[in-house]
Parts: C-alpha cells; structure tokens; sequence
C-alpha cells in the first residue's frame, strides 16, 4: 500500500512539473515609460497585442511588428485624469482605433484616438467618481460601445453613447442599487440567453459581515433595456468583501462558471449548473479557499491544454485548470498584469509595472479570434466565440475590463492541446448574427468579419437526434434525451438568432412565434455545438 501511494504521488509530483508554465522576462524589447495600469490591447487595427502605458505625461505605446520586435513611441500630452485605478478599451467612436476610458480617484476620462491613432484626446467628466473597475460593453445594444464605472462610495455610473465622442451619463442606461463599495464589474451572458448581464463584485470598507453594502449583485438582463438584481436566486450573493470576479467556463460544458477573491470568509469557485443556478466547489478544487486578500483576479489559458486556468494575486499566483474543476497551483515570481500575446507565438504574456513577461510556451497548438463588427460594436464586445474538436467545445467571450484594474487583449485565444484540427468555429455577435467558419486554420490568428460567413448545417449535425414533427407549426421535439434545460439558439436562413430557448421537461421547443421559413436549432450536445434545419410552417 505503501508503496502504491508513493508511486501515485511520484506521478502526480510529475504531471505537475510537466504542466508547469514559465516566463522570461524580455523587458529590454520595450521602451521604459511611467504608467498606472497596463493595457495589453492592439492601438493600431493590425491584431497585434500593443503594450499601452498611461501617466500624466502622455501615452507610451509599445507596438508590436511581426518580427517579434516592438516599435516604442512616447506621445507626449497632458493627462488629467490618470488611470491610477483602471482601465478599459474598445473602439468607442468606430474611427477604426481603440480609445480608452480611464478610472481615476475622483474623475474619469475618455482618451479617443485620432483619425489615425498618432493622437489622442482625452474628455474629462465633471462628476464625481471615486472609480473602481471600469468597462465597455454594448449595454443597450445599439451597436455602439456604452461605459460603465464602478464607485466605491455612491451609486456606479453608466454612459451612454450617442454616437461620436458623445458620452453621456445616464443611470437610466442600468438601474444599479444605490449603494457604495463597488469594486468590480463583469459583463457576461452567465444564463446563455443571449444578452449580456452584469455581475457587481462588492467590498466595503469597514462594513461588517451580513452588511447589504457587502453584497454581491448579478444584474440580469431581461431582454427588453431593463435589468434585475437577482443574485440570492442564483446563489451568487456573497457577503465575503469580494475584490473581483472571473466568468469562465472552467469545465468546457458549455455555461460560464466563476472565481471570486475574497477578503473574509473564503474564496468561491462557482459552478454553473447549465442553467443559470451556481454551487460553490471549491472545497475539492484545490485552490485554497483561505488563501485571502487578493486584488487582481484574472484567466486565460496559460498552457494550451484547452481549459482556462486562473491568474490571481494568491499564494500560489497561477492554478492550472484540469478541466474538471480540480487545479494545480503554481509559483510565479509575478502576480497581476494585462494579459496578451506579444510575440505572436499563440502562447498568453504578461505586462506589468514595466516588465514584459514573456511565456516560454510548449508543443501545445493553438488559434486567436479577431473580431470585425459591422451591425455590431467594432470590436465585437459582448461576442461569444465556440471553437469545437475532438475536445468538445470551448467557448470565450470577448470583454472589455476584467479583473480589478488591467485590460487584456481583446482577441479570443484558445489552445488545444496536441489536436491538429479544429472542426467548427462559431461566433455569436451581440446583433445575433452568427458566423460558422469549417476547418479552420491552427496556430494562426484568423480574422472574422461579421456576417462574412454562412451556416452549413450539415457539416455538423449530431447523428443521434432527429427533430419532429419537421415541418412544425409549434412545438419541435428532440429525440434525445435527458436535454432538459438545455439553452438552444433558432438562427435564420441569414445568419441572425431570432430566437433564444431552452428545451423543455418534455424534450421540445415552442417555435410558434416563427414566421412560416427555414430554420436551425443550435445547441451544446454532450460538449460538442451542433445544429439542425427545419421547417415552421
């Protein structure tokens, strides 16, 4: 027994080492500007990470040419308002480059680029804000990239765009609680809905524990510009002085899960049930649930494996994910940045305070996702990108602002171990248009324009179900069973979502709301998306 145990030890001691993931810092590769929150995003529309550093000075941009090097310019402007608590980043006036939109300690921001990104002007809001986590996203979508900021003493506020430079603020854009200790916001479709709602991450300062201003609130949209707090319902209700929370989904089955850093209590690994209703797991998880204090709090697939690991300001700075909610935590001598690629290797880097953290990477392939919205916000914020395999499928969302205070590349990145082949990408845009792209290319960054592409169903479809009665004029049966609950999206013969359900107790779907035409039912089956024709009539 003795020596079983030691032999399984042995071989646990060497997956860990063999999953290890390591980094070089390649600093000299950059130039050396002040800055107060690192920016790993493209400044120049070439899909490339730039690394973006902002101080009251000016803006120093590291651009990255595609022979690995960087060329480094300082733009020399008076910054008002620095970001010495956040930043986030998108395309907010649609000129083709990316503006940034600054959280300060009493003010914000919007930095907009020129009409070819040499030049940048910043417009500074009158009001008030001590701003915590700052964010685009296209709350009401419009098309148009709307901002929200979080405050850490009052109610957090919302912009709204009109269009241009034209920033508005607008309480009525989402009606959040008006209380203090706003630290984080996230904006994901947690209920596969279809429209994006808005977890708050919740710390205040001398509250104690059972205090509402320490609650954390889910903002779900219901579908129609309005949106409901209804975090106790889904079990996402902690009073634990949270600092920021990532959604990922951590077990590739097809709904975001989450992590949450604490300052009380523990920490919370949450599993999405399918749908929308979360459990804490982290107890069997290996991440220490005591290990408290953390700011930063962040994801990516470190390792090319194909599950998302987490980047957290703990003890142990990365956990490696197993894709079964287990991990294995690692040391690294770094812990918080903007998160991506900037040697264009398809392995995720780190930039902080100056250093450029380079990741040594592994045989692992990979693909990154860039997004060319055209109904659509510019940068497809709010996008859900599939990719499926051998492996199932693997699904990101592109956001803008994660984390407590850094901005991370704004391409979908996703590694897949030693497969060869990726069967399907699918990308889901805030308009409900939907692209499916066949075959396409590994280790390669490949770029998606919106409506570009076409749904061809029978590339994919899932052998062992059959829909009835096909034509339909109500209910569309699943032969399968054991699909209850499960989110599906009815797409139309131009590529948009009119629909968004989920498959009844009985197995069916009610599409009488259909006009009479051709349609197809989308849905993750057994961990791969597939998708079927049929008639309404």
């Amino acid at each position: 027994m003795i020596k079983k145990l030691l032999l399984f030890n042995a071989l646990m001691f060497s997956a860990a080492l063999m999953a290890q993931v390591t980094f070089t810092n390649q600093s000299d590769l950059i130039g050396n500007y002040p800055d107060y929150s690192e920016v790993a995003v493209d400044m120049n529309g070439d899909y490339l990470d730039d690394y973006v550093r902002v101080s009251d000075t000016g803006i120093g941009i590291d651009y990255q040419l595609p022979d690995h090097t960087f060329y480094s310019v300082f733009i020399s402007t008076p910054i008002q308002n620095v970001p010495d608590w956040s930043v986030a980043a998108g395309d907010i006036d649609g000129n083709g480059y990316n503006d940034l939109f600054l959280g300060n300690n009493s003010r914000v921001s919007f930095l907009f680029a020129n009409e070819d990104g040499t030049a940048y002007t910043e417009i500074t809001k009158p009001e008030y804000i001590f701003s915590q986590r700052s964010t685009l996203a296209d709350i009401d979508n419009d098309g148009m990239l709307d901002a929200f900021i979080c405050h850490d003493v009052d109610q957090s506020h919302p912009y709204r765009n009109e269009g241009g430079q034209n920033m508005v603020l607008d309480q009525t854009l989402i009606e959040t609680l008006d209380r203090p200790g706003n630290y984080a916001a996230i904006w994901v479709d947690y209920d596969n809905d279809g429209d994006t709602d808005m977890y708050l991450t919740k710390c205040k300062g001398g509250a104690q524990p059972g205090d509402p201003n320490r609650d954390n609130a889910m903002y779900t949209n219901n579908g129609d510009g309005t949106f409901t707090e209804n975090a106790l319902e889904i079990g996402m209700r902690d009073n634990a002085q949270s600092w920021s929370t990532v959604f990922e989904d951590f077990d590739n089955d097809g709904d975001f899960d989450a992590f949450i850093v604490n300052h009380d209590f523990q920490n919370r690994l949450m599993q999405n049930d399918g749908t929308g209703m979360f459990t804490d797991v982290i107890d069997a998880s290996g991440i220490n649930p005591t290990d408290l204090g953390a700011w930063e709090n962040q994801s990516g697939d470190f390792n090319n494996d194909g599950f998302v690991d987490i980047f957290s300001e703990m003890s142990k700075e990365l956990y490696l994910n197993n894709g079964d909610m287990t991990f294995i935590g690692q040391d690294l001598s770094f812990d918080e940045g903007g998160i991506g690629d900037f040697n264009n290797d398809g392995f995720l880097d780190v930039v902080n305070d100056g250093n450029l953290y380079i990741n040594d990477g592994n045989a692992n392939n990979w693909i990154k996702v860039g997004l060319e919205g055209i109904e659509s916000n510019k940068n497809g914020i709010g996008a859900r990108v599939k990719i499926v395999g051998d492996w199932g499928t693997q699904m990101r969302e592109v956001r803008s602002g994660q984390g407590f205070s850094h901005m991370n590349s704004l391409l979908a990145h996703f590694g897949i171990g030693t497969s060869t082949t990726i069967e399907t990408l699918i990308i889901e845009w805030p308009s409900g248009t939907v692209d499916i792209i066949q075959n396409p290319n590994i280790n390669e960054t490949i770029i998606v324009e919106e409506g570009s592409t076409t749904i061809n169903v029978d590339d994919f479809e899932y052998e062992t179900i059959n829909l009835y009665p096909n034509p339909t004029s109500a209910l569309l049966n699943f032969s399968m069973k054991g699909l209850e609950n499960i989110p599906v999206k009815i797409i139309d013969v131009n590529g948009k979502i009119v629909l968004n359900c989920k498959v009844s107790n009985e197995g069916n779907i009610n599409v009488s709301s259909l006009k009479t035409g051709t349609y197809f039912a989308m849905l993750q089956v057994e961990k791969k998306t597939t998708s079927y024709k049929f008639i309404k009539n």
